[in-house]
């Protein structure tokens, strides 16, 4: 069963961008104090039979001003998608289902596997760019329910999918869970390479409850009775999966949300930060019984 993204989306909006920095209000680009200089943080994708999504915000230094949460979006940026062939402005609008609830959406290039896309991004004087390919999807062959060992109304779920031997892959898994979901968040540890895979082909990861960083506290990796849960399977490129393994190592071992590690994301944003990447993807929905 296919079930495309559309307008849910890969979240990792804040709670991502804060593992690199704090967000500014501030409209203008100018150093704020010990030569700080704002930088744009970038969280784009484009999957195979749907449109490209852009979500833009800015960096500020630590302690220095703070703002309201709908002053965060970067609003009146160009954006620009480009398969090589033809070229697309992006449309900005509010969208809640975001946060920050703005976002840049095409209607023109839908996304291709093999296919390459560049992203430009010009907004108060300044350039960036990206580049990035969609991966084959691959199916999902088997989605297997079982009772969690810590409680018996807690559930684990695990798929398993065919790998190619002959290829380095990359992998990441996304969840939703409804009632309460309205977008594909980062299933916890859920970005793997081929390699960690046995001889035969075949390969296994554990899906998770989506992470939201604001609620590690409260946080389980398993699922209740009566949820619904939409597992997606995405082949990634190397970049992309670079990005999603150094954001699990950070709220991994992080100790809170604005300081969780040492070490900046990777990113293949030139320019600024984030990640802008494409996604082959395979999904199916399962019910936890009651």
């Amino acid at each position: 069963m296919k079930l495309g993204l559309n307008n849910n989306g890969y979240a990792f909006s804040a709670a991502v961008l804060a593992l690199v920095a704090l967000f500014s209000c501030e409209p203008e680009w100018k150093n704020i104090g010990s030569g700080y200089e704002p930088q744009i943080a970038v969280e784009g994708w484009i999957e195979e039979g749907f449109f490209a999504n852009v979500i833009l915000t800015q960096t500020m230094g630590i302690g220095v001003g703070t703002g309201n949460a709908t002053d965060i979006p970067v609003r009146w940026a160009k954006v620009t998608v480009s398969d090589g062939e033809h070229e697309e402005i992006l449309v900005g609008r509010v969208d809640a289902k975001y946060f920050p609830p703005f976002i840049y959406t095409g209607s023109e290039i839908r996304g291709e596997a093999g296919k390459h896309y560049t992203l430009k991004v010009e907004y108060s004087g300044r350039t960036l760019s990206a580049e990035t390919w969609i991966p084959e999807s691959v199916p999902i062959d088997d989605i297997v329910v079982e009772q969690s060992e810590e409680s018996d109304t807690l559930y684990a779920i695990r798929i398993s999918f065919r790998d190619n031997p002959s290829e380095k892959n990359f992998y990441k898994v996304f969840s939703r869970v409804t009632p309460g979901g309205s977008r594909y968040g980062s299933s916890f540890l859920g970005t793997v390479s081929d390699e960690v895979f046995s001889g035969d082909n075949i390969g296994t990861i554990t899906v998770s409850r989506p992470f939201r960083q604001l609620d590690a506290g409260d946080y389980s990796p398993f699922f209740n009775r009566g949820d619904s849960v939409y597992v997606k399977l995405t082949q990634l490129p190397e970049e992309g999966f670079n990005f999603w393994s150094d954001y699990e190592n950070a709220v991994t071992i992080g100790t809170g949300i604005l300081f969780p590690s040492s070490s900046n994301i990777r990113s293949n944003i030139s320019g600024g930060l984030g990640i802008w990447c494409g996604y082959g993807a395979d999904a199916e929905m399962r019910v936890i019984p009651k």
